[in-house]
């Protein structure tokens, strides 16, 4: 079982290597609470990836129609993030973004990622068609529930922990049972330990 950050990189940085292409997009995709957000962070530091998060391509809440959200995967904005960002990446051209601010039901001000060989789009939902063609290289990490439900109650505390049980666990799931994520394309990374956190 894998149990430190270096267990987890050193199979992934060998991988990557293996990989042919000028530039590479790279999916972390798994539940809440597995270690998602850590993972790409040292993911980026270890290769210079510049990170992409899916919380930040939500969408707004004019387009949360029922029709829209019965589709599992649904709230994910992947016709802005693959028009913004993954097809200028892969073409090589400069790549202006905005990040969608939810308390707001706005847009940030546009930012301009970072050109490298490496793209990270981290969380859960990346692994949604839109966003897998384009990806060389797809994780899925996984964790107990015992495990989650500690750690997310660690990060929201007792008061909003039942949102994430009672709405968004549900959807995750739905997600994963519809795409059979993960599927034979995803390297499956075990971060039931507490270093994943």
């Amino acid at each position: 079982m894998l149990t430190t950050h270096a267990d987890i990189l050193e199979p992934i940085l060998k991988a990557l290597a293996k990989l042919t292409g000028q530039r590479i997009l790279i999916t972390i995709d798994g539940p809440c609470g597995s270690g998602k957000s850590t993972l790409a962070e040292k993911l980026s530091q270890a290769t210079g990836a510049a990170v992409i998060h899916m919380d930040d391509f939500v969408i707004p809440h004019a387009q949360k129609t029922p029709e829209r959200l019965s589709v599992p995967g649904g709230n994910a904005d992947t016709e802005r993030l693959s028009g913004e960002v993954l097809r200028p990446w892969a073409c090589g051209k400069t790549v202006s973004f905005r990040k969608y601010l939810c308390h707001e039901d706005a847009y940030s001000e546009p930012e301009t990622l970072p050109s490298g060989r490496y793209l990270i789009v981290e969380g859960t939902y990346s692994n949604l068609p839109a966003i897998a063609e384009h990806a060389g290289f797809r994780l899925f990490l996984t964790v107990t529930p015992q495990t989650q439900q500690r750690r997310l109650l660690q990060r929201v505390g007792p008061e909003r922990i039942h949102a994430f049980n009672e709405r968004w666990i549900p959807l995750e799931n739905a997600y994963f049972a519809a795409y059979s994520l993960p599927d034979d394309g995803c390297m499956v990374i075990d971060t039931d330990q507490d270093h994943a956190e």
